[in-house]
């Protein structure tokens, strides 16, 4: 205490210069209206520049975060859309006129998961091009899982471990996918060239085929893809290996290059068509 008292009285010119100055300033702007008012406006822009930047820190380490629960809410629409397509497509198909009223939740067993996920590396460095997942087995992914991103498709599952998850992506020799254009029966099968990471090729449609540019181009008959998935859009016509086939380029609907988050698709039903199917090759 008495250290406290002694630094008061060495200083004291000091605290009283301070406190002159102080009740000088609340003097000024009390009883005179400009300098009030430009004392108000600095302030109101001083607050304002702090809470603005303090927002942006804190939205700023929360993006990660919101990001996460954006692309759970995606997945959970993807579900809904995929089921109310599928049931808007048998009552297209069907032959009774009565259709009777019907709850989103009893629309049908749902034949689809969509498990969210995030990159973590991506290799385009040459022709056996990768990408890889910050999602495993631990979070239910498997081999021979499709992923799409919010555009198209991506690639096929072709490695796991408990949290991480290789994928072979469309812009790899090794991916065929069976497809076809949105107006047409007819299918083909994409594949990558390996020239190109925005552009693949659709081969083995037939020569009489219509098309025309900008043509989406569809999945067709796929065990780890739902029907009608975008692949991406017709650009031109490409070399034919076949004089009675077409190959069209297609431009792809997925960007690889800003890609950074995609959907695993879990078929519930692929067991058990795999092991029907296996029963006739045994």
């Amino acid at each position: 205490m008495r250290n406290l008292f002694n630094f008061i009285l060495r200083n004291s010119h000091w605290l009283v210069a301070i406190l002159l100055v102080a009740f000088s300033f609340y003097l000024v702007f009390a009883h005179n209206s400009y300098q009030r008012s430009v004392y108000l406006t600095s302030a109101n822009s001083v607050t304002g520049w702090f809470y603005t930047t303090t927002n942006n820190i804190t939205s700023f380490f929360l993006l990660k975060k919101n990001n996460a629960d954006l692309l759970e809410r995606n997945a959970e629409l993807e579900e809904r859309f995929h089921t109310l397509r599928v049931f808007l497509d048998s009552l297209i198909n069907t032959d009774s006129v009565v259709v009777e009223a019907f709850a989103l939740d009893s629309v049908g067993i749902q034949h689809f998961d969509f498990i969210p996920a995030g990159v973590v590396n991506m290799s385009f460095s040459g022709v056996n091009n990768f990408i890889t997942l910050d999602k495993g087995a631990a979070h239910g992914i498997k081999r021979d899982m499709g992923v799409i991103s919010q555009q198209g498709v991506v690639g096929v599952v072709a490695s796991v471990s408990p949290n991480f998850s290789v994928v072979i992506p469309i812009i790899n020799p090794k991916f065929r996918l069976s497809a076809r254009l949105r107006n047409s029966e007819n299918y083909g099968s994409v594949s990558w060239d390996g020239s190109n990471i925005r552009r693949a090729q659709l081969q083995d449609l037939p020569k009489h085929e219509v098309f025309h540019e900008g043509d989406t181009v569809l999945t067709s008959f796929s065990r780890i893809f739902p029907k009608n998935t975008i692949i991406g859009f017709v650009s031109d016509t490409g070399k034919s290996v076949d004089d009675n086939f077409n190959t069209f380029n297609v431009q792809l609907a997925t960007d690889f290059y800003t890609l950074q988050d995609v959907l695993v698709i879990n078929d519930r039903f692929y067991d058990e068509q795999q092991t029907l199917e296996e029963t006739l090759q045994q």
